[in-house]
């Protein structure tokens, strides 16, 4: 998509402004959730929180939406989203990732980058309830989303009619890189925080496992996911691991209608995020590389349908509607 029609404000240039700012500013946003637990082969489970609407059993559209790195359902663009699709008649449902849910999961490891089996339960549940079925994917939960629509192509129920997804992160181990760097150390210690706090409760749960190696003095992913994500889930070191679950690789094989928006100043993308020869050549993905936006920001003047990336993706499922 050659022209993207977002603009950010004036006052608003700088990308780690955009990214942050509209978190803080929708913090506050309501929604009233009602709680399901989808258990999953595996014998863990993950929460799905639905919008409790009064018009629910009436809906025959479903909207899952899937968090970001240590979000959840409460995450405010994951609200913000799921306030305009329910706005719009669509039934939400917001997919906290294994962990995510402020309950840990069974196993000994949690959610990460290229975990697909919980959206896959969802959706396969979803199908069978309602005749049309979409997915929104913000960063981590893009590449999950991403990924979960190429390596599933023989078996995704029919009533998956599209997805979109913002601010992905393509190729991990360049995301990875960039947030390595000393202008985002901010959101790095951020990050090794939150994920320290979901060590501790693992420890709690398994005192076997030692989730305390040093974890307070990791500075990078490549420390974190070295020490903990890849042996946790059967990789063989951080870089094997993002390799593996990068959802670049995927993404030639899409048949579903796709959209993916990262914006060109996001501070957490490498070069390597924005798969345009891939969109040249595929039918189904559709690449919009807006000049600005931010990580997750995208700010801007609120409608009776959202904001600028919530009216983005209605517009495009609205585009690509059953007929049926």
């Amino acid at each position: 998509i050659a022209d993207s029609t977002y603009r950010s404000p004036w006052f608003l240039s700088n990308p780690h402004l955009q990214t942050i700012l509209p978190n803080v500013t929708r913090r506050r946003l309501r929604v009233r959730y009602v709680r399901e637990r989808i258990e999953l082969p595996d014998s863990d489970f993950v929460d799905v929180d639905w919008m409790d609407s009064d018009k629910v059993k009436k809906r025959r559209r479903c909207c899952i939406i899937v968090h970001g790195l240590e979000g959840n359902s409460q995450a405010p663009y994951v609200k913000a989203m799921a306030r305009a699709f329910d706005g719009a008649g669509y039934q939400v449902g917001a997919l906290n990732l294994r962990g995510c849910s402020g309950e840990p999961n069974r196993l000994k490891r949690f959610y990460h980058s290229g975990d697909t089996v919980g959206l896959a339960e969802l959706v396969k549940q979803a199908g069978e309830r309602f005749a049309d079925v979409y997915l929104v994917g913000f960063s981590l939960g893009g590449n999950v989303v991403l990924k979960y629509l190429g390596e599933s192509v023989a078996s995704l129920p029919e009533s998956l009619r599209a997805a979109a997804a913002f601010s992905v992160p393509c190729d991990l181990q360049g995301s990875s890189d960039r947030l390595a760097e000393k202008g985002n150390a901010f959101y790095m210690k951020r990050f090794i925080r939150l994920l320290n706090a979901k060590l501790g409760a693992k420890e709690a749960r398994y005192p076997e496992y030692r989730y305390d190696r040093d974890a307070s003095s990791m500075k990078t992913f490549y420390d974190f996911d070295g020490a903990y994500t890849a042996p946790l889930n059967g990789f063989r070191d951080a870089v094997d691991y993002w390799t593996q679950s990068s959802c670049g690789q995927f993404l030639d094989r899409i048949d579903r209608p796709v959209l993916l928006v990262n914006a060109k100043n996001d501070p957490f993308l490498s070069e390597a995020c924005y798969p345009l020869e891939c969109a040249r050549s595929s039918k189904s993905l559709y690449l919009e590389v807006p000049t600005s936006g931010g990580h997750c920001g995208f700010p801007g003047k609120r409608d009776e349908l959202g904001y600028w990336h919530e009216r983005r993706a209605l517009a495009f499922f609205e585009s690509n509607r059953s007929t049926g």
